[in-house]
């Protein structure tokens, strides 16, 4: 069910005293009337907030009541079907809470603990940190004579986010220095990167990672890929010299030559030391990039290993037919790459996803409706099947899929050093049919099937997001919220989603 367009944050009290609020586990006596209702407790860490966020996806209108944080402090909203709220709390990390919510239906979730950011046993289950905004500083921008210098970007956008072996967590983002558009048009753009070794709990300073020789030259659009046999991180991003973009030039580029100055050039770096330097780039153009395509680029966000140790990274390209989903790919740890089938005209940016049969599939984001289609190949680069509509409902946005795997011994196998395959997988986009808001999780373990547990992140804007699952278990999940609203990483456990 898509949520509605309304939003409401509701901000009680201040100060930094003890805390009592409550919220999930179901205590329904009528299971019909409670389905569709939540109130799940949440972190904010980069603001000391408590926060609890009400969702119901039911089909009637329900009021919610909410005791808490204070005794005899109440609160209560009436929810519209398909409406969402995030009632929040100014409090000290370490502070007790106590939160109930019940609803008009026989709807009760309680829940007590201590204001944290480390999912402990007495922690809310999800947290979020703010990673980039318009006054992070980062170390390695370029001007206009090459020269570097540390500033602060108009706009970040367009996150991207992988786990390495030894379980550091890399983020990237677009440091839009001049404006918030897309290459093609304002082409000062820049790759942003921060690290963390503690699973998101704390994150190095913001530095350039790829940047083309002057800021006239854009590097935009990073998806990041960890080989699992080798521990080697690729960081894929889209360069193009200023007035180039995948609209322009209409006729296409017309070339496939690494010096051809008319199109987008599919680049990417390398580290051997979990992201804490980067290799020299490489052109990937002269070996991927057919001379027929009009445009292409790099689809963001991250690709992915299979099962077999083939190295997976979706691009879009645009023909007479409207924009394409294809993937590349190598064989030998990203020593060559070759592209594979188109999996789908009318598409723009996709995941790649590995099914427990070791079936890969697409999904995908449509030019032109508001709803994900899958697309199906034995190895991701074979002849797809025919593109089918799924029940999950887009505001054409590039969302994501990912198995949850872990970046050890649970998701690799020890023979192989590749990750496993499994039917678990998760899916995040702004759950919405008209407007990019309502960033929502859905857990599916039957592979892709269906997806009958769900949790929002986040009322409100929020536009692209990728996903990781940590070393400890936990899933991170990096976010924009809007042009110039900054990027986001949200920690969150299995039990949190499910509502237990």
């Amino acid at each position: 069910m898509s949520f509605m367009t309304r939003k409401r944050v509701h901000a009680w009290l201040g100060g930094g005293a003890t805390v009592a609020v409550v919220v999930t586990a179901l205590t329904s006596t009528a299971q019909a009337d409670t389905r569709g209702l939540s109130a799940r407790v949440s972190a904010d860490c980069t603001n000391g907030k408590l926060q609890v966020i009400l969702s119901n996806r039911s089909d009637a209108e329900h009021t919610f009541k909410v005791a808490g944080p204070e005794d005899g402090t109440t609160a209560s909203r009436t929810l519209a079907a398909g409406d969402a709220t995030t009632l929040e709390w100014t409090r000290d990390q370490g502070s007790a809470y106590t939160i109930k919510a019940t609803t008009d239906s026989g709807f009760s979730k309680s829940e007590s603990g201590e204001l944290g950011c480390g999912l402990g046993a007495n922690q809310p289950g999800m947290n979020t940190t703010e990673l980039f905004s318009t006054k992070t500083r980062f170390k390695g921008l370029v001007d206009e004579n090459g020269q570097e210098y540390t500033g602060t970007a108009k706009s970040v956008r367009i996150p991207s986010m992988a786990v390495t072996n030894n379980g550091t967590v890399l983020a990237a983002t677009d440091a839009r220095v001049e404006s918030s558009g897309d290459l093609g048009g304002d082409n000062n753009i820049q790759i942003g990167l921060r690290r963390s070794t503690d699973q998101g709990k704390t994150w190095s300073d913001p530095t350039i990672a790829a940047h083309g020789e002057n800021n006239s030259i854009g590097t935009a659009d990073s998806s990041l890929l960890v080989d699992r046999q080798t521990n080697r991180v690729f960081l894929f991003y889209n360069e193009a010299k200023e007035g180039v973009g995948y609209w322009t030039p209409e006729e296409g580029s017309g070339s496939n030559d690494k010096d051809d100055p008319k199109s987008i050039h599919v680049k990417y770096v390398t580290s051997d030391d979990n992201g804490a330097s980067w290799s020299e780039p490489r052109d990937l153009n002269p070996d991927v990039k057919d001379p027929k395509w009009k445009g292409l680029f790099a689809s963001s966000g991250h690709g992915i290993q299979t099962s077999g140790g083939r190295l997976i990274q979706p691009l879009v390209y645009r023909s007479d037919a409207g924009g394409n989903a294809v993937n590349i790919y190598s064989d030998d740890n990203g020593k060559t790459w070759k592209t594979g089938s188109t999996a789908g005209s009318g598409f723009n940016e996709h995941k790649a996803i590995e099914r427990g049969n070791g079936d890969i599939e697409q999904n995908m984001r449509s030019d032109t409706e508001s709803k994900r289609y899958y697309a199906e190949s034995k190895d991701g680069s074979s002849e797809f099947s025919e593109p089918w509509a799924s029940s999950l409902i887009d505001p054409k946005v590039n969302a994501d899929e990912i198995s949850y795997l872990q970046p050890d011994a649970e998701g690799v196998d020890p023979s192989t050093k590749a990750p496993r395959r499994t039917g678990t997988a998760l899916f995040s986009n702004p759950a919405s049919t008209s407007a990019r808001e309502d960033l929502t999780v859905r857990l599916s373990e039957d592979d892709g099937r269906s997806y009958p547990d769900s949790a929002l992140l986040r009322t409100g804007e929020a536009g692209y997001s990728t996903m990781a699952v940590l070393d400890d278990g936990s899933v991170g999940n990096l976010y924009e919220r809007g042009n110039d609203g900054g990027i986001y990483f949200s920690r969150f456990t299995l039990d949190w989603l499910r509502g237990s």
